[in-house]
């Protein structure tokens, strides 16, 4: 096969299921369940867009195998209850209907009064979901029947596959973590067999229950990243004790309860890509069971270790959700059309911390399709003048055309994306200048879109071509406190990034939002002396963001040496230092001799105003109307102008 990563799009047998190609859909949890754990339309719809794309299998996350599971705990597939199978039949004849297969993921929760992970912390061990060393045997054999009685339940469904998840914490990977598992029993460490011992009864059982009408795949750490914990030899040990009961190893690292590990579950920005490939390989060469790889793996990378005998599949959710279509991308052989996904993890914040369905950052539609899909047509063409070619503004006027409209894209600069031309400067933001690369790419690329640059759009020129609708998109303005403005020490976070202006060797970011600290970070990695200051404490440093990428800069920038100041406001600059004043109003001189200024943005409605005459419609977007000033905020006011004007 000749296509560009055409490996991937070979077929591959999964024990009893066939695949049409090697890319799946890694189980995530998108909150789309109803309250009481079944399935609604939401599921169904967002389950549509993706297999639609064409991967071969998508494996539903986060399927409860517990029996009555209290009402608190909502918006789970509850596997553990009869009612499933209904709804559940109904999804898996949906994923069919776009020949693709359906797999479900099945996991424990901790239900038990007392608290393990205060018994964990008293311990002084990892804090876990459920700690292997207080379950009684009784309890470890309902676990056992429940995963069992769950599969059953998927399998009368029309599932094609069941993935145990053992990984990131979860119980059957806690049975072979030494650190974690202080049973002294048959089911202790003392052995590999012993460590071993509860996932193969588990999947013995579960085996027992499907027979060979389902496959069997198991998630596994290939490196849990605390001190003690298995070693990759005997992650190989375990999985040969195991493998002759499943048909697919999915290889991961990380632990959800352990703050700073949890990132390389979903790995941010800032994290090399394909983190888990080399330890899938080396599993891989000693082991029969085919495997696959999650970890932020790029196509190139995927088709790389494919060939190379590295790994035999590749795993992925939140790059098939920031283009649902890349598989049909790489058949038709516009590769480039992708999508890419920039690792803001907006999507994990989403579920996992806001407790809400999930969203995407650069796909607009991801979570909204039962909204966007059942939306008529525009009852008429209309020609619709965008103003701002950012990232709201390319949004819009790329959302506009598909909906059939006419567009003119007015942009005073000589190149499109805006504040994203600062964003993707540093060099740990690859991400984001793949994304802007592909927004103005895809932009400058649709015929009905006309691209005027180095024109300053006024409401005088507008308002002669007679457009029906206008989309002010004219980003917003830094915020600069007036004792600073002229001073040639101080330099504007953008100005700094780009360096149009040059910084000295002792520095101070003033506001440590996600920007600052990233900021920070790129003027330490030019070997500078930073010190990272703000009015809020220094645990919600890196805020603004998504949890798992604030505690993986602030690690990042805690190892590259700079210095954090909270609790300070900047008060004035002085002719080597700066001063701020703490809670107390007492005076704090730093140091520097130059002040970054990264204190957030604000909106300046008063541009967008002066238009409001000139169109029937006239709409304002991004950040030139909002406090948020995030790329989230910008795509998806983008796309609801473009759509419904």
């Amino acid at each position: 096969m000749d296509k560009q990563y055409g490996s991937l799009l070979t077929p591959i047998q999964i024990g009893p299921m066939k695949l049409k190609n090697r890319i799946s859909f890694t189980p995530v949890w998108p909150s789309f369940a109803t309250a009481d754990g079944f399935v609604n339309r939401e599921l169904m719809e967002w389950t549509r867009d993706i297999v639609k794309g064409g991967c071969a299998c998508i494996n539903i996350g986060c399927g409860t195998v517990n029996r009555n599971l209290p009402k608190e705990i909502t918006h789970l597939l509850r596997m553990g209850e009869e009612p499933v199978v209904n709804g559940l039949s109904m999804l898996c004849d949906l994923v069919h209907m776009y020949q693709c297969k359906i797999g479900m993921e099945l996991f424990a929760i901790n239900l038990s009064p007392a608290s393990f992970e205060e018994r964990d912390k008293s311990a002084g061990k990892p804090a876990v979901e459920i700690d292997p060393t207080f379950l009684t045997k009784g309890q470890i054999q309902d676990f056992i029947k429940d995963f069992a009685d769950a599969a059953d339940r998927a399998m009368r469904s029309g599932v094609d596959s069941l993935v145990i998840h053992g990984a990131h914490g979860q119980l059957p990977g806690c049975f072979l973590s030494k650190v974690i598992n202080e049973r002294t029993d048959e089911y202790g460490t003392d052995s590999m067999e012993n460590r071993a011992r509860f996932t193969n009864e588990l999947l013995e059982a579960v085996r027992a229950k499907v027979g060979n009408k389902v496959a069997i795949e198991y998630r596994i750490n290939a490196n849990d990243m605390i001190p003690g914990s298995p070693t990759i030899e005997e992650v190989i040990e375990f999985v040969k004790l195991i493998e002759d009961k499943i048909d697919l190893l999915h290889v991961s690292r990380g632990m959800h309860s352990i703050q700073n590990l949890a990132p390389f579950i979903n790995q941010p920005v800032y994290f090399n890509h394909g983190i888990n490939i080399e330890d899938a390989a080396v599993i891989k060469a000693a082991v029969k069971v085919p495997v696959t790889v999650v970890g932020s793996v790029t196509l190139q990378q995927a088709d790389e270790a494919i060939r190379k005998g590295k790994i035999d599949m590749v795993s992925m959710a939140r790059g098939l959700m920031a283009d649902p279509d890349m598989v049909n991308h790489i058949r038709h052989g516009c590769v480039s059309r992708t999508r890419p996904c920039i690792r803001c993890n907006n999507c994990i914040q989403k579920t996992h911390y806001l407790l809400a369905p999930i969203r995407c950052t650069v796909n607009p539609l991801m979570g909204m399709e039962s909204l966007y899909f059942n939306t008529p047509a525009p009852a008429e063409k209309k020609k619709i003048a965008v103003i701002g070619g950012g990232p709201a503004g390319m949004e819009a006027a790329r959302t506009a055309a598909q909906r059939g409209h006419k567009v003119v894209l007015f942009e005073k600069s000589d190149r499109l994306g805006g504040v994203l031309n600062l964003a993707s400067i540093p060099d740990f933001k690859a991400d984001i200048k793949a994304y802007l690369d592909w927004a103005v790419r895809e932009t400058e690329a649709k015929s009905s879109i006309e691209i005027r640059k180095n024109v300053n759009a006024t409401p005088e020129m507008v308002a002669k071509e007679n457009f029906d609708g206008i989309i002010v998109a004219v980003g917003s303005n830094p915020i600069i406190p007036s004792f600073a403005e002229g001073n040639n020490r101080v330099v504007w976070v953008g100005d700094a990034e780009t360096g149009r202006k040059e910084t000295g060797n002792e520095i101070i970011v003033a506001g440590a939002g996600l920007t600052g600290c990233e900021a920070a970070l790129a003027q330490r990695k030019k070997g500078k002396k930073v010190t990272l200051v703000d009015m809020m404490p220094e645990e919600n440093f890196g805020s603004g963001g998504a949890k798992f990428n604030q505690i993986a800069i602030i690690n990042m920038l805690k190892d590259e040496g700079v210095i954090f100041r909270g609790g300070l406001r900047l008060v004035s600059i002085g002719d080597a230092f700066a001063v701020f004043e703490d809670k107390d109003n007492k005076s704090v001189e730093i140091p520097c001799d130059t002040v970054v200024l990264s204190l957030g943005v604000q909106a300046d409605s008063s541009f967008a105003d002066q238009f409001a005459e000139c169109a029937a419609d006239v709409l304002s977007i991004g950040d030139c109307n909002t406090k948020q000033g995030t790329l989230y905020n910008a795509v998806h006011t983008g796309h609801e102008a473009g759509y419904f004007i």
